[in-house]
């Protein structure tokens, strides 16, 4: 035989001795084998199917907790804003609040003062009446008294202008009003520091309309109803002229 085909004879030899066993299993035995590595591949597929839908749940998880994590994110934005808008209308509250009560204490402290300014106008227009009776002037102290009593109703001062108006009427003659005006005091004002004068003021102007029995009635009751009163003293010696 010529060398190449020796040399490619003992090829096809060693080729054959090192071919793997299986290489000669039978027919029946190699379909189990292909059987078996297709149940193997198929296991696998399944195995690599279950991958990738549990690959893709976890996807979707992912995607849903990071939109759950933007939705908190929104609303804790929400919050924020809202917690800052509550702080600033809480701050406008109070500072509304604040320049409330400074404007009701404002208006509070003038209205005092204003009542306070009034109150001494009157004392002053009241005591420049009193004067003008003192000093004898009747005719302009009776107008005087009576603006004060009008514009004044409800002052405390009333009953010793209703007194020293009933001064006035009796140095003017008028008893009829003086009558009146001490009797006011008398009946509205009796614990007023006045109310003893005015009775003495009654007594007075019933002796200079010649009812010397009213006179001692009104001293007596005088005398009984205030006789600590430096009037009191004045009455006693006055029950001596009337008798």
């Amino acid at each position: 035989m010529k060398q190449p085909q020796l040399r490619l004879l003992a090829l096809a030899t060693a080729l054959a001795l090192s071919m793997p066993a299986h290489a000669f299993l039978s027919d029946s035995q190699a379909r189990e084998d292909i059987a078996t590595l297709q149940t193997q591949v198929k296991q696998q597929q399944d195995k690599l199917t279950q991958l990738e839908a549990a690959s893709r749940r976890i996807v979707d998880l992912t995607n849903q907790i990071e939109a759950l994590k933007q939705e908190i994110a929104n609303l804790r934005g929400q919050v924020e804003v809202l917690q800052y808008n509550a702080q600033a209308t809480e701050k406008r509250q109070k500072d509304l609040y604040v320049d409330l009560d400074n404007r009701v204490r404002a208006i509070e402290e003038a209205a005092v003062q204003q009542a306070q300014a009034q109150q001494a106008a009157n004392t002053q227009s009241l005591d420049a009446a009193i004067a003008l009776s003192r000093n004898g002037k009747h005719k302009e102290a009776v107008p005087a008294l009576k603006r004060f009593l009008t514009q004044n109703p409800g002052s405390d001062k009333a009953p010793e202008a209703m007194y020293w108006l009933g001064t006035s009427q009796t140095a003017l003659k008028d008893y009829k009003g003086a009558a009146a005006s001490y009797s006011e005091v008398v009946n509205v004002a009796p614990n007023d520091p006045v109310a003893p004068d005015a009775l003495f003021g009654l007594a007075v102007v019933s002796n200079a309309k010649g009812d010397k029995k009213g006179a001692r009635g009104y001293l007596l009751q005088l005398i009984e109803k205030y006789p600590d009163s430096d009037k009191a003293e004045a009455a006693k010696k006055a029950l001596i002229a009337v008798d």
